[in-house]
Protein backbone atom coordinates (compact mmCIF):
# COMPACT_ATOMS: atom_id res chain seq x y z
CA UNK A 1 0.00 0.00 0.00
CA UNK A 2 1.37 3.39 -0.96
CA UNK A 3 0.36 6.22 1.36
CA UNK A 4 1.15 8.83 -1.29
CA UNK A 5 -1.66 7.51 -3.48
CA UNK A 6 -4.18 7.57 -0.63
CA UNK A 7 -3.44 11.17 0.30
CA UNK A 8 -3.47 12.49 -3.26
CA UNK A 9 0.26 12.35 -3.90
CA UNK A 10 1.30 14.16 -0.71
CA UNK A 11 3.48 12.20 1.65
CA UNK A 12 2.64 12.79 5.31
CA UNK A 13 6.23 11.94 6.15
CA UNK A 14 7.91 14.63 4.05
CA UNK A 15 9.08 17.80 5.73
CA UNK A 16 7.52 21.00 4.51
CA UNK A 17 8.30 24.60 5.27
CA UNK A 18 5.64 26.95 6.46
CA UNK A 19 5.48 30.23 4.58
CA UNK A 20 5.82 32.94 7.19
CA UNK A 21 4.15 35.54 4.99
CA UNK A 22 4.42 38.39 7.48
CA UNK A 23 8.00 39.25 8.39
CA UNK A 24 7.05 40.91 11.70
CA UNK A 25 8.18 39.20 14.85
CA UNK A 26 5.85 37.36 17.15
CA UNK A 27 6.54 39.83 19.94
CA UNK A 28 5.47 42.81 17.84
CA UNK A 29 2.28 41.00 16.78
CA UNK A 30 1.61 40.26 20.45
CA UNK A 31 2.13 43.91 21.39
CA UNK A 32 -0.28 45.03 18.66
CA UNK A 33 -2.90 42.54 19.91
CA UNK A 34 -2.46 43.78 23.48
CA UNK A 35 -2.88 47.38 22.31
CA UNK A 36 -6.13 46.45 20.54
CA UNK A 37 -7.42 44.82 23.72
CA UNK A 38 -6.45 47.84 25.82
CA UNK A 39 -8.11 50.25 23.40
CA UNK A 40 -11.24 48.14 23.28
CA UNK A 41 -11.53 47.93 27.06
CA UNK A 42 -10.80 51.67 27.39
CA UNK A 43 -13.87 52.39 25.27
CA UNK A 44 -16.11 51.03 28.00
CA UNK A 45 -16.87 47.41 27.20
CA UNK A 46 -19.14 45.89 29.79
CA UNK A 47 -19.71 42.37 30.97
CA UNK A 48 -22.93 41.22 32.55
CA UNK A 49 -23.26 37.92 34.34
CA UNK A 50 -26.57 36.14 34.68
CA UNK A 51 -27.92 35.05 38.03
CA UNK A 52 -27.51 31.43 36.91
CA UNK A 53 -23.82 32.02 36.25
CA UNK A 54 -23.42 33.60 39.67
CA UNK A 55 -25.12 30.59 41.25
CA UNK A 56 -22.81 28.21 39.42
CA UNK A 57 -19.78 30.23 40.52
CA UNK A 58 -20.94 30.12 44.14
CA UNK A 59 -21.49 26.36 43.93
CA UNK A 60 -18.03 25.85 42.43
CA UNK A 61 -16.47 27.94 45.19
CA UNK A 62 -18.31 25.96 47.88
CA UNK A 63 -17.17 22.70 46.30
CA UNK A 64 -13.56 23.88 46.24
CA UNK A 65 -13.71 24.89 49.89
CA UNK A 66 -15.25 21.62 51.07
CA UNK A 67 -12.91 18.85 52.21
CA UNK A 68 -12.06 16.20 49.63
CA UNK A 69 -12.55 13.34 52.06
CA UNK A 70 -15.29 12.95 54.63
CA UNK A 71 -13.09 11.48 57.34
CA UNK A 72 -15.98 10.55 59.62
CA UNK A 73 -17.76 8.61 56.85
CA UNK A 74 -14.60 6.84 55.73
CA UNK A 75 -13.78 5.79 59.29
CA UNK A 76 -17.32 4.47 59.88
CA UNK A 77 -17.15 2.40 56.67
CA UNK A 78 -13.68 1.15 57.56
CA UNK A 79 -14.96 -0.11 60.91
CA UNK A 80 -17.93 -1.83 59.24
CA UNK A 81 -15.63 -3.59 56.77
CA UNK A 82 -13.24 -4.69 59.52
CA UNK A 83 -16.05 -6.06 61.69
CA UNK A 84 -17.78 -7.71 58.74
CA UNK A 85 -21.00 -5.72 59.14
CA UNK A 86 -20.69 -3.74 55.88
CA UNK A 87 -23.41 -4.80 53.44
CA UNK A 88 -23.48 -2.71 50.27
CA UNK A 89 -26.84 -2.36 48.51
CA UNK A 90 -26.30 -4.05 45.15
CA UNK A 91 -29.48 -2.51 43.74
CA UNK A 92 -28.23 1.03 44.45
CA UNK A 93 -24.84 0.19 42.96
CA UNK A 94 -26.47 -1.14 39.78
CA UNK A 95 -28.76 1.92 39.52
CA UNK A 96 -25.80 4.29 39.85
CA UNK A 97 -23.81 2.37 37.22
CA UNK A 98 -26.71 2.49 34.76
CA UNK A 99 -27.33 6.17 35.52
CA UNK A 100 -23.66 6.95 34.97
CA UNK A 101 -23.65 5.11 31.63
CA UNK A 102 -26.80 6.94 30.49
CA UNK A 103 -25.31 10.31 31.38
CA UNK A 104 -22.15 9.40 29.51
CA UNK A 105 -24.12 8.43 26.40
CA UNK A 106 -26.15 11.67 26.48
CA UNK A 107 -23.09 13.90 26.46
Amino acid sequence: MDIKKILGGVSPYSRTQVDKGDSTSASSRLERAKARVRSTSAEGDKVSVSSDALLVAEAAKAAEESPDVRVDRVEALRQQVQTGTYTPDSRKIAEKLVQSDLEFLRS
